[in-house]
Parts: structure tokens; sequence; C-alpha cells
């Protein structure tokens, strides 16, 4: 499975992850953003994981400067 960051903006329909990750990353945003992305889909994978009873393999992509982070 591929966690996939999408953005539903209530007036504007689906802005795309080209336009709203730069401005994430430029603003220091996207630390907070990263964080819950990579929480939401763990808890996500764990949910359909104890549903399924099958193994689950994940890949979330995330910021270099997740990295940089010391938590």
């Amino acid at each position: 499975m591929e966690a996939l960051m999408r953005w539903k903006h209530p007036e504007r329909g689906f802005i795309a992850p080209n336009r709203f990750i730069p401005v994430a990353e430029e603003t220091g945003e996207i630390i907070s953003l990263g964080q819950w992305t990579l929480k939401t889909a763990c808890l996500e994978a764990a949910r359909i994981q104890r549903d399924t009873d099958q193994p689950l393999v994940m890949a979330v992509n995330v910021s270099p400067r997740q990295f940089q982070q010391q938590d």
C-alpha cells in the first residue's frame, strides 16, 4: 500500500500535492503535516491489518525536513 496525501478544499475541490506541498515546505507547515500524515497512515494500516488478518506493507513519503527533526 501507499499513503497518498490529497487536499479537498471546500470551494476549490481537490488541490494537487504539487501545488500545496511546496507551500507547506516554504512555510514550515510540512513538519506538522508530515506528522499528521504518518500517524494517520499508521493508524489506518493497523486497522486494515487487524480487519483483514493479513500482513501489510505501506510506503509513506515524507519531507527531508522530517528527517532533520530530533523526534
